[in-house]
């Protein structure tokens, strides 16, 4: 199984499990995710949540009595996933070591397949495209993709509203996220540092057409309420921030501004 090494150095230091549950921007982001979930997913069934890291969406779906399957490539995850499916043997889920371009499950046996993260960490559209045909050959005619991407100015608007444009390089990293997609130089890459791919919103559309899926929809996850100076206080009492973040999540503009979106595909049925 071979994954880019930058991708596992990273998160063998970063707690990807904190990050969704961080007071503010993680409630935010782990919250609007499970609303998409919630309106876009059937009712029931067999979920494959590729690249789910340590579990928090696959212990929130099989809550929601799915059958879930959680697939990683980094051991680490795996074994977090593993001890939190066990602390929940009310709602079980199954956890394993795999990657998005070969996935250890048999043809046509999911109804939805979760790329959360996939996407973002496989720099090359080959990569991509791979990936999103694994997820087609495992998911049942109809069953539904859902595919999350980072926006390509994501950076330019979290360093400025972090206050970093004086920050040595931060403009050398814009003319390169920009013009490239790329989050870091390939040649200058430093252990730990956030390895990824940045899509413009339409350019995931493609890739999903491309693959053979149909339906498609682009929705903000984030939309504009993770520039919000106030976001933690905010999402103390969510529920109005929320409704208006979702009455925003189609249009263009918010799917630009937002840090990520989901991209919503079905498998053809014939």
């Amino acid at each position: 199984m071979e994954i880019d090494s930058r991708v596992t150095a990273r998160y063998e230091l970063v707690d990807e499990d904190r990050r969704l549950w961080k007071p503010g921007l993680g409630d935010l982001v782990r919250l609007r995710s499970w609303d998409i979930f919630a309106r876009f997913l059937p009712e029931h069934g067999s979920v494959v949540d590729v690249g789910g890291g340590p579990g928090t969406h696959a212990a929130h779906l099989a809550e929601r009595g799915y059958d879930v399957l959680l697939v990683d490539p980094v051991v680490r995850h795996v074994e977090m996933a593993q001890a939190r499916c066990r602390s929940q043997q009310h709602a079980p889920f199954r956890a394993r070591r795999g990657e998005a371009r070969s996935l250890p499950v048999a043809d046509q046996t999911a109804d939805v397949v979760l790329l959360m993260g996939p996407l973002y960490h496989l720099v090359q559209a080959d990569e991509r495209a791979a990936a999103l045909r694994e997820a087609s050959r495992v998911l049942r005619p109809g069953g539904a993709v859902l595919v999350e991407v980072i926006t390509r100015h994501a950076w330019v608007l979290d360093a400025t509203k972090k206050g970093l444009l004086d920050s040595d390089g931060v403009w050398e990293d814009f003319d390169r996220n920009l013009r490239t997609g790329l989050s870091q130089d390939p040649e200058r890459h430093t252990d730990g540092a956030f390895w990824a791919y940045f899509h413009n919103p339409e350019e995931l559309r493609g890739e999903l057409d491309l693959a053979g899926y149909q339906d498609t929809r682009l929705v903000a996850v984030e939309g504009f309420a993770w520039l919000l100076g106030d976001l933690e206080q905010r999402m103390a009492d969510p529920a109005d921030l929320l409704r208006v973040i979702r009455l925003t999540e189609t249009e263009p503009s918010m799917l630009g501004t937002s840090a990520h979106v989901i991209g919503v595909a079905r498998k053809p049925r014939s």
